[in-house]
This record gives C-alpha cells, structure tokens and sequence, in this order.
C-alpha cells in the first residue's frame, strides 16, 4: 500500500509541476501577445542570459537554462531570423560561437521586461513571497538531487 501511495504522489507532483509549467507558458505568451509581441517564453529564457553576460556560448545557454544543445541551436536560430542575436567566432576558440544580442535584440528585451514582471505578478498573487522562496528551493534541492545520482 505504502509503495502504490508513494508512487501517485511522485506523479502527481510530475503532473503539477508541468501543468504550472506549462500554464505559466501559456499566460507570458498571451501577455506577450496582447502587448503587441512576438517572443515564446523558451526565447525570453535564452535572451536573459545574453544581456545579463554580453553575449553566451551556447553551452552557457544550455546549462542557464536546463535545455539541451540541439534545443538551445533550435531557439538561437529563430532568434537569429528575428535579428534579435548574431552569432560570433569566439576569439580565443574559434569552434565556439558567441551569441550577442543585437539592436533590436536588446529592444524587445527591454520591452518584455514589464511583461515577465505582470506574469510573475499573475503567478504570486495571494502567495507570500516566503513560499515562493520555500517553493524555489525545495525545487533547487530536486534538481540536485537528479542531477547528483
């Protein structure tokens, strides 16, 4: 009985975890969307990193955002037929491309970013901020766990 109970909560929390997933997808795209643009929550989370480091290696990206690399090539490519980043010959390593935010890149970021606050906002609401954090790390402790076995 203990091992049937213990597995319907393991996928039940599968379950909710990717149902928030990805429901929270589907509400910054419609924010996205009704504020007149046209990015996917998966771009939004590879154009954070290239701001926040100036430009990214495609494994940084990987890594930052827990996606593989054929997935992360998939996202840089769209970005890159939006114009919104420009791939660049490291100079140190000439097998590694830089990913570097263009003009109209670092635009859409700017615009996007009150668009990532009112879906955090939506998300939070009637949630203290002290369970977020709870929440966050108990998450943080899961991936180190899967990550460390």
């Amino acid at each position: 009985m203990e091992n049937k109970n213990s597995l319907q909560f393991h996928m039940n929390m599968g379950k909710l975890i990717g149902s928030v997933h990805n429901m929270i997808t589907r509400r910054f795209v419609q924010n996205a969307h009704e504020a007149g643009l046209d990015i996917s929550l998966d771009q939004w989370m590879v154009l954070g990193p290239i701001h926040y480091h100036g430009d990214a290696s495609q494994k940084l990206l990987s890594d930052f955002c827990f996606k593989d690399k054929t997935s992360i090539t998939r996202i840089v490519n769209t970005l890159e037929k939006k114009n919104l980043v420009v791939r660049v010959p490291d100079q140190l390593d000439q097998r590694i491309n830089r990913i570097i935010l263009t003009r109209a890149g670092k635009q859409l970021f700017n615009d996007v970013l009150p668009i990532m606050t009112k879906t955090k906002k939506e998300v939070s609401r009637n949630i203290p901020e002290t369970d977020i954090e709870i929440f966050k790390d108990v998450l943080t402790r899961i991936i180190s766990n899967l990550e460390n076995v």
